[in-house]
Order: C-alpha cells, then structure tokens, then sequence
C-alpha cells in the first residue's frame, strides 16, 4: 500500500507539468494571432473578463470561504482560494465548442486571463496565503516556463507549420487529456482519506457554490462586454472553470500536500461536472436555431455543423 501511495504521488507530479504544457501547446497550436486579434482590442471586453476574474471571484469568493472555514477541513480554504486566483483555463476552448461559441470569443479571453494569472497569482496568492509558504518569484517562474512558454512555442509552430499545426494540436491534445486522467486519478487516490473528508463536510457545497458565483461573475461580464463578444454566457464559461493546472502549479511551490492539491482538484472536478452539460444543452439548442444537423461529434465540438 506505501508502494502504491508512492507511486500516486510521484505521478502527480509528474502528470501535472505534462499537463499545463501539453494544453498550452494545443491552444497555441490552435490559436493563430488573427483568430483574436480584434477582440484583444476591445478595452471593454477585456476589462470585463478580468475584473469578472481577478476582483469579483477571488474577493468573493475568499470572503466566502472565511465565513465558512470552521465547516471546512484543515487547509481546504487555502486549496479552494488558489483556485479562485487561477484562470484562463485551456478546456474552456472545448467548452466553447460544445456550446457553439466563436473560437475567437474563448481564445481571445483565454489568453489574456492566462497573462492575468501569470501576473496575479504570484502577487496575491501570498498575501491571501500568509499561513503558506508560496515564493512569487517561485510561482511566477513556473507559471512562465510551463504555461505562457509553450503556448508562444505553439503559436510559433502554427505559423511556421500551418498545414501541420492540425495534427501537431491532436497530439498534444491527447497529451494533455491522458495527463489529466492520471492528475486526477493520482492526486484523488494518494490522498482517498482526505478526499473522502471533504466529500463528507460541506465542502462540496462549497466547491459548487464556487463555480456558481464564477458563472454569475461571468455572466455579468458579458452583458458589460464590447460588441466584439456576440454571445454573452462565453464569459461566464471562462470565468467559471478555474485554470487547474496554474492552481497545482502553484500549490507545489508552497505546502505540497494534499490537503490542498485535493480543494483544487475538487473544484475543477465540480467545474467540469456542472459545465458540460450546460455546454452542451445551449450549443444543442443554438445549432438546432441556426438550421445545422445536431451529430455528437458537433455537440462534442470534435467536428465542424453539417447543415440540413
């Protein structure tokens, strides 16, 4: 069993690396500069998505988790606030697809939340934290070199590889999609006591309460958004599945242990649980209004709408 535990252990550290890499690579991939470049211009789109990100959900949301922390086991507050402090998660591109919202509209956001958190978790992650030791020069070397790095690197390649970008993004797709399998299989099973600890508190209503204050967040900041933003709920998908891989970044510059890497996968868990069938239901119900033949691989946003 200490074998077993050992191994879990050292594959999450492994796995999550991968994982940040491997996502931001495919975004990169995907992501020529053209494909956002107008609504990067758009000062209040962009102003929009982060105060939505980087003021009403982690002030909030921290203030949340004060009122409620005599509820929560040891360290699970810490876990869940470095989660609220992440965004411009890589999935939401996914998301966006399934719920037939322009590429441009989760790419373009994306990226700056991304640069957001960069800037963001290394400057208040600490003074949020004081109780846990986290070097922001630590985080913010690590945020660089595994995040903002790779998905240079995949714009770059895109560029100079274009009719090989497809392929070179489905690889690292799947990279990222089989890291993440084992991120949360390895970080849930080598911590299954504290796992089960928080599923037996009100934790878990935390952790959706959470996401459901990062939707409204979100929401709100696309009824605020520029006229670049056509489909207004965008926002609130971006807002709401927070960037897991920085979070885990993060907490491994600090106290690396469970009792905080298990909140963050917790609320990515939850994220993921309550967006896809919300994405899915709304870009079912917006290509059955545009005429397009609804097949799962267009609800999965694997293939493009085949029109009736």
């Amino acid at each position: 069993m200490h074998t077993l535990e050992s191994v879990l252990v050292a594959l999450i550290h492994i796995s999550v690396p991968i994982f940040a890499i491997a996502s931001m690579l495919s975004m990169g991939l995907r992501t020529p500069i053209h494909a956002f470049a107008a609504q990067l211009r758009d000062r209040r789109t962009v102003l929009a998505v982060l105060g939505a990100n980087f003021v009403v959900v982690p002030a909030v949301g921290t203030l949340i988790l004060i009122l409620v922390s005599p509820l929560l086991p040891e360290k699970a507050g810490e876990g869940f606030i470095i989660a609220l402090c992440a965004a411009g998660a890589p999935f939401v591109l996914q998301l966006g697809a399934m719920a037939k919202i322009p590429y441009g509209e989760t790419a373009g956001p994306m990226a700056v939340l991304l640069l957001g958190s960069i800037v963001f978790m290394p400057l208040v992650v600490p003074v949020l934290l004081q109780d846990v030791q986290v070097d922001g020069w630590a985080v913010a070397r690590l945020l660089l070199g595994t995040m903002l790095a790779p998905m240079v690197a995949g714009i770059v390649i895109a560029a100079v590889f274009p009719s090989r970008a497809d392929l070179f993004a489905r690889i690292a797709g799947s990279v990222a999609a089989v890291s993440a399998v084992l991120m949360f299989l390895s970080g849930f099973g080598s911590n299954s006591s504290l796992l089960l600890d928080l599923l037996l508190s009100p934790a878990i209503l935390v952790a959706v309460g959470l996401v459901t204050l990062a939707f409204i967040a979100g929401r709100f900041a696309g009824d605020l958004a520029g006229e670049t933003l056509t489909v207004p709920d965008g926002p609130a998908i971006l807002t709401s599945q927070r960037n897991i891989a920085a979070a885990l970044l993060v907490a491994r510059t600090g106290a690396n242990d469970g009792s905080i890497v298990v909140p963050i996968l917790l609320v990515s868990a939850v994220g993921f649980v309550l967006l896809v069938p919300y994405a899915l239901i709304t870009g079912a119900a917006r290509r059955r209004r545009a005429g397009e033949r609804v097949t799962v691989g267009v609800l999965l946003g694997i293939v493009g709408p085949k029109a009736d």
